[in-house]
């Protein structure tokens, strides 16, 4: 089975690959990061596929970084993990998430928006290389909305925004 297992432990380690994949140039004290990992072969370590970082944490709020390692993209299966831990009373307990995601990267969008993240605003030359930033938020009012009129299969569909 090719199940992807998330991990919270090792967060010097995490964090640090974090900044190699987002680019960024320094993470806030209270950054936790999670990575996503695939299951080696016979006999290997499981590989990192992405990181994600929480950080700013005020308020109920929080930011929210992605990276991928190459040759991976943010799949559908990892932002629903993000967004259960986000808003999970037994781990971040959110109200809001905000991410800026590059305006480039259309499949990150895509996916953030099959979750429920809504278009706030283009942030300009707000990423890293100063690009422009699209900056998009969910709030936990919302999921709890989607839940209440997804019906009874809405969790089982194994639509992958990308795996590979």
């Amino acid at each position: 089975m090719n199940k992807t297992t998330y991990v919270t432990v090792n967060q010097k380690d995490h964090l640090k690959a974090a900044l190699r994949l987002t680019g960024s140039k320094g993470f806030m004290e209270d950054a936790r990061a999670v990575a996503a990992y695939a299951p080696g072969a016979e006999g290997e370590a499981d590989s990192m596929k992405a990181v994600a970082v929480f950080e700013c944490f005020r308020g109920g709020r929080a930011e929210l970084h992605l990276g991928c390692t190459p040759g991976n993209q943010l799949t559908l299966e990892f932002i629903q993990a993000l967004v259960l831990m986000a808003f999970h009373p037994k781990t971040f307990n959110l109200d809001r998430v905000m991410a800026r995601i590059p305006f480039w990267n259309a499949t990150a969008q895509i996916a953030a928006l099959k979750v429920g993240f809504q278009f706030e605003y283009r942030d300009r030359y707000s990423v890293i290389g100063g690009e422009d930033g699209i900056v998009m938020s969910l709030d936990r009012s919302s999921i709890i909305e989607q839940q209440a009129t997804a019906g009874p299969h809405a969790d089982e569909n194994p639509d992958l925004v990308s795996d590979e």
